[in-house]
């Protein structure tokens, strides 16, 4: 129930006190009379709420124009509206009250109905400051809830990148005569990038990597369950039978995971990838490219190129056929895998970083030592985007076999 606004009435002049009063209270208004300025602000510092105060301008040891200017020093914390009786008519009187915190005036002597019409406009005018009021404190506490909820999210989505790095490999690893380099840059906290190599049964080693369509939680969680189904049994014993320890062609490993994901009508995402098997006895490299840029080799002597057959999205369309690409890796060749956040990676004049660019840092790091080859690449993509942020997943996994 709104409350009934309540005006202080000061007025050195009990009978013009007592008749302004009758008039207010006529209005609605709960009425607290003073008979000066000073007795007036001690009743403002002390009242639970004053909204209004009608004072006279011409009173002893304080003015009208010196009390509405103490009002305002006292800085309350909620507004005050003054009005002034006067027979003023000057305007250089009314400026310098204005000034001094006056609202408004009313000429003396008064006509009745005329202070009830502007107690009338008064009233409007506290309504709506306690509408705005009441909703500055919802907007504040909404706030106050909006910042928790934000606060507790971020908060969450910290824990989940956490998570989400710890499933990456090292950044640096040597498995056998396989030297390994990587690094993941996301656009946002999390990634809907990831890579991973293990060691298979025969010794050889397995690698991917899935880029998820999109950003944010969505990718992100896509890109986890592919982490968990895409481990060593999946390139061993993905239909379940042994193969004596054999893996499979990286193609089947696709195209069993094309199987998975068309069909559900619950999971519309899809995701580009590369999968290989990596033969460290005979350098020789087999990999399927399902839709995801190609693999640059770099050999040691020799200009930086691709390879791959392209290929096609993974959980698109059932029954799409993959193939295997072979490539015979001599001893000190290079292969970096990358995601189209490297070759899409725009300047602030929107021109993409491109494949010749990357071939060609990649040609001039190419006596650097693999495990600053990932560190390259970032460095360079962030002076190509102008030192901002990325507006895509940045992702690099390289490797080459010494003799």
């Amino acid at each position: 129930m709104p409350e009934t606004p309540r005006v202080l009435i000061v007025d050195d002049d009990p009978v013009m006190r007592d008749l302004v009063s009758v008039i207010t209270m006529a209005q609605g208004f709960e009425v607290l009379q003073a008979s000066d300025g000073a007795e007036g602000l001690s009743i403002i510092r002390n009242a639970p709420r004053i909204d209004l105060v009608i004072s006279d301008w011409e009173m002893p040891f304080m003015d009208g124009v010196e009390f509405c200017r103490q009002i305002r020093a006292l800085h309350m914390p909620k507004y005050i509206h003054v009005l002034l009786l006067t027979a003023r008519q000057r305007q250089a009187d009314f400026l310098a009250a204005m000034e001094a915190g006056a609202d408004d005036f009313l000429s003396k002597p008064f006509n009745p109905a005329m202070l009830s019409a502007r107690l009338g406009v008064t009233k409007r005018l506290l309504a709506l400051q306690s509408r705005l009021m009441q909703n500055n404190e919802l907007l504040t506490r909404t706030n106050e809830r909006l910042t928790e909820t934000y606060t507790k999210l971020q908060e969450d989505m910290d824990a989940a990148a956490r998570a989400q790095r710890r499933l990456l490999p090292e950044p640096l690893k040597t498995m056998g005569r396989a030297h390994f380099a990587s690094c993941l840059v996301p656009s946002a906290d999390i990634s809907g990038d990831m890579y991973n190599f293990f060691e298979l049964p025969d010794g050889s080693i397995g690698f991917y990597m899935v880029d998820v369509a999109g950003h944010g939680a969505r990718a992100a969680l896509m890109s986890v369950t592919l982490n968990r189904l895409l481990n060593a049994d999946a390139f061993v014993n993905g239909d379940g039978r042994q193969h004596h320890g054999r893996p499979h062609a990286p193609h089947s490993v696709v195209s069993e995971l094309n199987r998975r994901f068309v069909p559900d009508s619950e999971i519309v995402d899809h995701f580009t990838m590369i999968c290989g098997v990596l033969d460290q006895d005979t350098g020789q490299l087999r990999f399927c490219q399902a839709g995801h840029p190609h693999p640059v080799v770099v050999p040691r002597n020799g200009a930086p190129h691709a390879v791959g057959s392209g290929g096609f999205p993974v959980g698109l369309l059932d029954g799409m056929d993959y193939d295997d690409t072979i490539v015979s890796l001599a001893p000190g060749t290079r292969v970096v895998l990358h995601s189209d956040g490297v070759t899409e990676c725009a300047s602030p004049d929107g021109e993409f970083y491109g494949e010749a660019r990357l071939h060609k840092l990649l040609d001039e790091v190419r006596e650097l030592p693999i495990d600053q080859v990932s560190d390259a690449v970032r460095e360079a993509l962030y002076a190509w985007r102008g030192g901002t942020g990325f507006d895509d997943d940045v992702s690099v996994l390289a490797f080459e076999i010494h003799s």
